[in-house]
């Protein structure tokens, strides 16, 4: 009976894998992903004014840090 089985079911896999074997395979949409941060034009992109906010948290960071110290060490 299982050997029945067996051969029941190699049988399907194989007629199954026939049938489908001459459908054509659709062809999938082409997708374009943008993978740039910031357009090529730079669109208003400064780097000073970029530089200059980085610069204001890296001291308004370290005016806290030094707060935090002054207050830890009295």
């Amino acid at each position: 009976m299982l050997r029945q089985a067996t051969v029941l079911l190699l049988a399907a896999a194989i007629l199954v894998s026939a049938a489908t074997a001459s459908r054509p395979k659709p062809v999938p949409p082409k997708v374009v992903v943008r993978t740039e941060l910031v357009p090529a034009s730079n669109d208003g992109f400064d780097s000073l004014d970029a530089a200059a906010s980085l610069g204001g948290a890296i001291v308004s960071v370290a005016a806290v840090l030094l707060v935090r110290t002054a207050k830890s060490a009295s």
